[in-house]
């Protein structure tokens, strides 16, 4: 099929064609960025390492398959009374045909009597799902009990100095991983001047008291950190956050944001819109992006600022 006939097509259209042919190629841009980010925040490498999120998501089962074998086992309280006998079934024009049967017979089932014939099929479908949870929760609490994350590392940690130095291990140790990990992120990327300066224990200049704080809490529990690295974000936008921070025990990079004028309206305006930035990059708040935020009415709240670093990084 030939082309459209740009000649008889008028400026204004071709002008708005283009347009949507470069909205489209920016949303494909956008979406590939996207995806990427995705990629690599979700990447297993060789440097990765075993967690006990498995762990936790055979507990939340767990606690399902209870309450499903609880509710099973007041269903077949109630059903206690019915007798156990065959049901045989046939197919025919009009539907289905029930039998039960008996001393080796099929009876069949009139319609009146079909009460009786649901409740023996809902009890056999109730002692099949209610045996099949016991063996479920069997196997989870077995796999549980014996399931130990640490296990490939600690070949590692027990071999004697003189090994360790001639090995590269598979799973990097914790000390190995921080180093790497400091080695591939960089702070103090962003390059707009400091109206003034705070210097943190480590050393570090930052532009306000509560970002200091925040560093320093981060310091004092060793959590590796990298003060405002350079992110790309959709559409090429390039953000400084405020913080780069490595979560050891799960080996993900997570950015820290402080909103410290949230009660300006101009400044609270920003902060949404880059906040839909960072989603629309791929960034889940609360999962990839952390915040905290203060106003001149509501100051920083140190003691709840503290629980929340140690909720997410230790």
């Amino acid at each position: 099929m030939s082309g459209p006939n740009w000649r008889s097509i008028t400026g204004n259209e071709i002008a708005r064609r283009k347009q949507i042919i470069k909205r489209k190629q920016i949303i494909k841009r956008k979406q590939i960025i996207k995806r990427k980010q995705i990629i690599k925040r979700n990447q297993i490498t060789k440097e990765g390492i075993i967690t006990e999120d498995l762990r936790i998501e055979l507990e939340k089962q767990l606690y399902q398959i209870e309450e499903y074998i609880n509710l099973a086992e007041k269903r077949l309280k109630k059903s206690k009374g019915i007798e156990r006998q065959a049901v045989c079934t046939s197919t025919r024009r009009s539907g289905f045909q029930y039998y039960l049967k008996q001393d080796g017979k099929r009876n069949y089932v009139k319609t009146e009597d079909m009460d009786i014939v649901r409740k023996i099929v809902q009890k056999n479908y109730d002692e099949a799902i209610y045996h099949e949870l016991l063996t479920m929760r069997y196997r989870i609490e077995r796999f549980i009990k014996l399931y130990n994350p640490k296990s490939v590392e600690q070949i590692y940690h027990k071999l004697a100095d003189a090994r360790k130095n001639l090995i590269v291990p598979l799973i990097l140790t914790d000390e190995q991983y921080i180093k790497e990990w400091y080695g591939n992120h960089h702070g103090f990327q962003n390059t707009f001047p400091k109206q003034g300066a705070y210097l943190t224990n480590r050393g570090e200049e930052v532009r306000s008291k509560s970002e200091k704080i925040i560093a320093d809490i981060f310091n004092k529990y060793g959590i590796p950190y990298c003060y405002e690295p350079r992110v790309e974000l959709a559409g090429g936008h390039n953000v400084f956050p405020d913080f780069e921070v490595l979560n050891v025990r799960k080996r993900k990079t997570v950015y820290w944001e402080h909103f410290g004028l949230i009660s300006d309206d101009e400044y609270a305006k920003k902060t949404c819109m880059k906040l839909k930035l960072y989603e629309d990059s791929g960034f889940n708040v609360g999962e990839d992006i952390i915040y905290s935020m203060e106003s001149e009415e509501y100051p920083l709240n140190v003691k709840q600022l503290e629980h929340k670093i140690k909720k997410y990084f230790l």
